[in-house]
Protein backbone atom coordinates (compact mmCIF):
# COMPACT_ATOMS: atom_id res chain seq x y z
CA UNK A 1 0.00 0.00 0.00
CA UNK A 2 1.38 2.94 -0.90
CA UNK A 3 2.02 5.95 1.53
CA UNK A 4 -0.78 8.23 -0.12
CA UNK A 5 -3.42 5.38 0.04
CA UNK A 6 -2.36 5.00 4.11
CA UNK A 7 -2.68 8.84 4.40
CA UNK A 8 -6.18 8.35 3.23
CA UNK A 9 -7.21 5.81 4.66
CA UNK A 10 -5.86 7.15 8.09
CA UNK A 11 -8.08 10.60 7.68
CA UNK A 12 -10.97 8.27 6.46
CA UNK A 13 -11.04 6.97 9.93
CA UNK A 14 -10.56 9.72 11.87
CA UNK A 15 -13.34 11.74 9.73
CA UNK A 16 -15.40 8.87 10.51
CA UNK A 17 -14.80 8.37 13.94
CA UNK A 18 -15.65 12.35 14.40
CA UNK A 19 -18.64 11.91 12.98
CA UNK A 20 -19.66 8.44 14.95
CA UNK A 21 -18.44 11.10 18.26
CA UNK A 22 -21.09 13.74 16.81
CA UNK A 23 -23.84 10.91 16.26
CA UNK A 24 -23.50 10.39 20.13
CA UNK A 25 -23.13 13.34 21.43
CA UNK A 26 -19.71 13.24 22.45
CA UNK A 27 -18.08 15.38 20.51
CA UNK A 28 -16.09 17.91 22.65
CA UNK A 29 -18.13 21.08 21.64
CA UNK A 30 -20.73 19.56 23.56
CA UNK A 31 -18.56 18.66 26.37
CA UNK A 32 -18.96 22.55 27.15
CA UNK A 33 -21.63 24.09 29.16
CA UNK A 34 -22.58 26.59 26.58
CA UNK A 35 -22.39 23.38 24.24
CA UNK A 36 -24.92 21.63 26.29
CA UNK A 37 -27.31 24.38 26.81
CA UNK A 38 -27.40 24.90 23.14
CA UNK A 39 -28.45 21.26 22.74
CA UNK A 40 -31.05 21.08 25.60
CA UNK A 41 -34.57 22.56 24.30
CA UNK A 42 -35.75 22.74 27.95
CA UNK A 43 -32.91 24.77 28.76
CA UNK A 44 -33.36 27.28 26.04
CA UNK A 45 -37.29 27.70 26.34
CA UNK A 46 -36.75 28.59 30.22
CA UNK A 47 -34.13 30.94 29.78
CA UNK A 48 -36.48 32.47 26.80
CA UNK A 49 -39.13 33.15 29.64
CA UNK A 50 -36.99 34.26 32.30
CA UNK A 51 -35.72 36.89 29.59
CA UNK A 52 -39.46 37.55 29.07
CA UNK A 53 -40.90 37.86 32.58
CA UNK A 54 -37.44 40.54 33.15
CA UNK A 55 -38.72 42.21 30.34
CA UNK A 56 -42.70 42.58 31.27
CA UNK A 57 -40.78 43.56 34.67
CA UNK A 58 -39.04 46.07 33.48
CA UNK A 59 -42.02 47.44 31.33
CA UNK A 60 -44.83 47.30 34.34
CA UNK A 61 -42.12 49.30 37.11
CA UNK A 62 -41.05 51.83 34.80
CA UNK A 63 -38.10 50.56 33.42
CA UNK A 64 -36.72 50.34 37.18
CA UNK A 65 -33.47 48.19 37.20
CA UNK A 66 -33.42 44.83 39.21
CA UNK A 67 -30.13 44.51 42.00
CA UNK A 68 -27.62 42.02 40.75
CA UNK A 69 -26.60 39.21 43.32
CA UNK A 70 -24.23 39.57 45.43
CA UNK A 71 -20.76 39.03 44.01
CA UNK A 72 -21.52 38.95 40.35
CA UNK A 73 -20.80 41.36 37.72
CA UNK A 74 -21.77 45.30 37.55
CA UNK A 75 -24.70 45.66 35.05
CA UNK A 76 -23.25 46.84 31.77
CA UNK A 77 -24.76 50.25 30.48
Amino acid sequence: MSRNARRKRATKQAVLAELENLRQGRHARYQTLVGRFARCPELIRASVLIAAAVDASARAYNRTPLDAPPGSLPPVS
